[in-house]
């Protein structure tokens, strides 16, 4: 895996179906003369296959792609790949992404920030020194974070796997942290979202990018934040394949709802003496539960110090009315301005239930949208790929970073790169104008 080319982006287009089947009949030409003659031929840098031969093929189609005027780009298609066999067998076996935006204009873009249990080592790190909105941004919140900041840009970098990125300390600011930078990210490549929506900490993430935070500021905040913990007992949050109502039985005492995530996707907050009982109380009811990576009950009563305590950091930076709309995931509802303007609204998301399959249910009735997550892992895009509006093709939804931690395998972080590149074609696809750089 190592020895394989960078990812690259092949993309053409067409005024109408026709030109579009013409450009892509050519690119299938141009790939069959560059392919090797034998199936078993090496795809590293010494093989025919090799990643100068990619390089050229993809500089070619964005050389064609440049020369078409934008408003001849009507039918699109494109597909990521690092050779030409892959990218061949991508166009023989039809699976290239292909859209025609006349029958269905391009739908704004909505970002989805996860929040905690996301988190994972090196989550987005192949970005780092690659794309430079991105690293411009990491370098931006660990020289703003203060002194914790190369503790944070080591242990968000290690592949050191005992490195303890569960607990909040860690995983909340670094989560943060790359939200924001792919959100940078995108701008860069000329995205302007139509709305936002965060779960968890990724609702600070939103707040940051809708304008209601400048960036400085945020990263500040996540350090004030990271020093509210310790009035929170150990503890954590068991999900549940059942709704808030049927768990209600469950939700007394230590117990209680701690996120909603769609009708039959829900979590339990306890503190660590009561997880054990709960869970087999679950199980002996028939629910399947599955405890997450949280060592905390946030989203409970039991966080309701550590948001006292945070409320002041916020009551000491500037806070705006939203520039665009964000959606909250604490009250299921686009955030009104004088609600942005109050510490105690940001600071309780700490300790309020995340109502993130509500909010995103307000999201996806009050717009049609491609739904990009930013963040790591696709849970949030998962859940939206299952909503009735992106089973009925009125919205939609893709992940900027891989599904799963790990990747390929090479440990060079090219999964991130090659993820985000495949994000980039199903955005230009949609019918958005990119800046030329994330299409080459």
């Amino acid at each position: 895996m190592s020895d394989l080319a960078e990812p690259r982006i092949i993309a053409w287009a067409g005024a109408d179906e026709r030109a579009e089947e013409t450009a892509r009949t050519e690119l299938a030409d141009r790939l069959a003369a560059a392919a090797p003659d034998r199936p078993d031929a090496p795809d590293g840098p010494d093989g025919p296959d090799g990643p100068g031969r990619i390089d050229g093929i993809a500089d070619e189609a964005a050389r064609r792609l440049a020369d078409i005027p934008p408003a001849h780009r009507a039918v699109r298609g494109a597909l990521v790949a690092s050779s030409v066999r892959e990218a061949a067998e991508l166009l023989r076996t039809d699976r290239a992404l292909r859209r025609d935006t006349r029958r269905q204009p391009p739908r704004p873009v909505g970002l989805l920030f996860p929040g905690h249990g996301s988190q994972h080592p090196r989550m987005g790190a192949g970005l780092y020194g690659h794309d430079a909105a991105f690293s411009a941004a990491m370098d931006d919140f660990f020289a703003a974070v203060g002194p914790t900041g190369p503790m944070l840009r080591e242990a968000w970098l290690a592949e050191d796997p005992e490195r303890r990125i569960d607990e909040g300390e860690l995983g909340q600011p670094l989560l943060y942290a790359v939200g924001h930078a792919l959100a940078r990210m995108l701008a860069g490549w000329g995205l302007r979202p139509a709305a936002v929506l965060g779960h968890s900490v990724g609702e600070l993430v939103a707040a940051t990018v809708a304008g209601v935070l400048r960036p400085r500021d945020g990263a500040r905040l996540m350090a004030a934040r990271s020093h509210t913990y310790a009035p929170v007992v150990p503890g954590g949050l068991v999900t549940v394949a059942a709704s808030a109502r049927e768990l209600a039985p469950f939700a007394v005492g230590d117990v209680s709802v701690a996120v909603v995530n769609g009708p039959r996707q829900t979590a339990l907050g306890a503190p660590a003496a009561a997880l054990a009982a709960l869970e087999h109380d679950l199980r002996l009811a028939g629910f399947v539960a599955r405890r997450t990576r949280i060592r905390q009950p946030f989203h409970t009563p039991h966080a309701v110090p550590a948001a006292e305590l945070f409320e002041p950091a916020f009551a000491a930076v500037a806070l705006r009315p939203p520039e665009l709309p964000v959606y909250s995931s604490a009250t299921a509802a686009p955030v009104r301005p004088h609600e942005a303007l109050r510490p105690r609204f940001w600071a309780r998301q700490m300790s309020d239930p995340v109502l993130f399959g509500p909010a995103l249910d307000r999201l996806l009735a009050d717009h049609r949208l491609l739904l990009v997550e930013a963040g790591p892992g696709q849970a949030l895009t998962a859940l939206a790929l299952r909503h009735p509006a992106v089973t009925a093709g009125r919205s939609a939804a893709v992940g900027l970073l891989p599904a799963r931690p790990g990747g390929d395998g090479s440990g060079n972080g090219r999964a991130d790169r090659e993820a985000a590149l495949r994000a980039a074609a199903r955005i230009w696809v949609e019918g958005h104008q990119l800046d030329r750089t994330a299409l080459n």
